[in-house]
């Protein structure tokens, strides 16, 4: 092997190390009280429910309904 193809590999494997650290480094950072509702009580979790639901009924209600047309399919 060339000392140029033997550099590439190389470079190549320090940058995917760097990359896989720098990605577990993110998930390992804490998360702010207001992302995961530390401090809020058990009703204000409720609520966050609630509109969740509702949402997921609008879009839902957005669906068509019936049978698909018929055709070639995908």
């Amino acid at each position: 092997m060339s000392t140029r193809r033997k550099l590439l590999i190389v470079f190549a494997v320090v940058f995917l190390v760097v990359t896989v650290a720098a990605q577990s480094s993110a998930a390992l950072r804490l998360m702010p009280p207001e992302t995961y509702g530390g401090g809020r009580s058990h009703a204000a979790g409720l609520s966050v429910y609630e509109k969740a639901r509702e949402v997921m009924s609008s879009w839902m209600a957005r669906l068509p309904s019936g049978p698909s047309p018929g055709g070639g399919g995908h």
